[in-house]
């Protein structure tokens, strides 16, 4: 890529990155509950570690004050793609083939006198498993099971310097979300139901692990189909599509941020940044409910023989968190740097529960409604971000660091389509300069395996992970 000599070909380059959001994908699984443990080879290679760091344009999602760290008159461009690679099992329900995600990235910012400011788009985060026929999820739901989340943004960010020593920025963002999934549920005896059973779910007395109620529910009861309500039917929700750059259902909204930098001394600087919840529409999109025969019913012995129901579904009040941190960095020689960030995430605000309303529109059912919320009650998660950065050369830099977290999800409501249970993370990373205005960067991050059991089904869930990052960047 050459140096944009012009102002025309600049703002070329800030149509494209504007028109970005039809082009990539924000689905991604994530580490930190459904967020990326760091937003940026440069922040992930140090842990996370981005409140007080110069860390390129990834700075209008961690913190949009520390764009004051560009020289005036600076601009810069980064490209980078992330390669994310989850490896789930749920025990005897089977593994997860969903083993890697991409998830692209691409901002540019500048700075004029003592004002930053730039566009970009980033993942927020997300989280994804498939289960095939062969799984017992699978089985489940009549061939495949699978859940994809995904969360990404178009960022505005600005940044101005109070003073030498003092900045402070904002960013506006514009975003959207989609989601797919295929999960069945066991139909289960209505007279002692179980967790996790759809007579779990539809039995008020019961409702372990969720609800659902509604006419349609009431009706599936009813003589409209009293061959499939058996213990050895299933309990469908089917919506998924095959396009990898959204979901089945979709939504969208906007959210921002604000952050504060201050320079205590020529080798220490602190910073903190405070991002809201998102205010998404619902997401909505079309789909089927169905009931499959999996044992004596209407067609024999595992016919297979289903009833479809087709309708509209809407994700009511979906959001991603409010997140709040702070950090540090001290320069302790010319070549070293070390940085410590720490993160709260709100997810008790968000991730109560997951509300689903399925709307039939033909057949005897039509204009029937259920309504289904399963229990999530994620915990808040307190995050640590420890980093260094170590010059080894004028063009080479080497980093590491490690991220610290608590599990979100709660024992007695693990569920093997959103086991976001990872835990602590080692990361590594690198940047080399290419020549005076290109850079490379890259970071690896492994989480260690977590195992997990649910306490109501006693189904089994364990999650490790190794995500990659490569960015190109032009400076100038």
């Amino acid at each position: 890529m050459t140096v944009l000599a012009n102002k025309n070909k600049q703002w070329l380059l800030k149509a494209g990155v504007l028109f970005s959001p039809f082009m990539f994908s924000p689905v991604a699984f994530a580490t930190n509950g459904m967020l990326l443990e760091g937003m940026g080879p440069e922040a992930t290679g140090m842990g996370g570690a981005a409140q007080a760091v110069d860390n390129g344009t990834a700075a209008m999602v961690n913190n949009p004050a520390t764009l004051g760290l560009m020289r005036s008159g600076e601009s810069r461009f980064d490209f980078a793609v992330g390669n994310l690679r989850p490896d789930v099992e749920a025990g005897q329900m089977g593994s997860s083939d969903g083993d890697s995600y991409l998830m692209p990235a691409i901002g540019y910012t500048s700075k004029t006198g003592r004002v930053g400011y730039g566009v970009g788009v980033f993942s927020q985060g997300g989280m994804g498993t498939e289960y095939g026929s062969d799984t017992m999820l699978g089985m489940f739901a009549g061939g495949e099971a699978r859940s994809e989340v995904g969360v990404g943004a178009v960022l505005f960010p600005v940044s101005y310097d109070l003073s030498s020593k003092v900045t402070v920025g904002g960013t506006l963002q514009y975003v959207w979300g989609g989601m797919d999934m295929i999960f069945g549920m066991p139909m289960g005896n209505t007279a002692a139901p179980q967790p996790g059973t759809f007579a779990d779910f539809a039995n008020p007395s019961s409702n372990i692990l969720g609800s659902a109620t509604g006419t349609l529910v009431q009706g599936l009861g009813s003589a409209a189909a009293p061959a499939f309500l058996s213990p050895d039917d299933a309990a469908v929700f089917h919506f998924s599509n095959d396009n990898d750059f959204s979901g089945q259902v979709k939504g969208q909204g906007a959210g921002a941020s604000a952050g504060i930098m201050y320079q205590a001394s020529p080798r220490f600087r602190v910073g903190g940044s405070y991002r809201t919840k998102t205010a998404m529409s619902n997401f909505k999109g079309s789909g089927s409910m169905k009931i499959i025969d999996l044992g004596d019913g209407a067609g024999g012995a595992g016919s297979g023989d289903e009833l479809e129901i087709t309708g509209d579904y809407s994700i009511k009040d979906f959001q991603f968190p409010a997140v709040a941190s702070v950090g540090m960095a001290y320069q302790v020689t010319p070549s070293t740097l070390l940085a410590m960030d720490v993160s709260h995430i709100d997810w008790s605000s968000v991730m109560d529960t997951v509300d689903i309303v399925f709307k039939a529109d033909s057949g005897p059912f039509a204009g029937a409604v259920a309504n289904v919320s399963m229990n999530q009650h994620w915990d808040d998660q307190t995050v640590v971000k420890l980093g260094v950065e170590h010059a080894l050369n004028a063009r080479t830099k080497i980093r590491g660091g490690l991220n610290i977290a608590s599990n979100p999800v709660p024992d007695e409501y693990l569920n093997p389509l959103f086991p976001a249970i990872i835990e602590n993370h080692i990361t590594a990373g690198f940047s080399h300069k290419l020549n005076r205005n290109s850079e490379i960067s890259g970071s690896i991050v492994h989480a260690p395996e977590v195992e997990q059991t649910n306490s109501n089904t006693m189904g089994e869930s364990s999650h490790s992970q190794t995500n990659l990052q490569l960015m190109y960047s032009r400076t100038w």
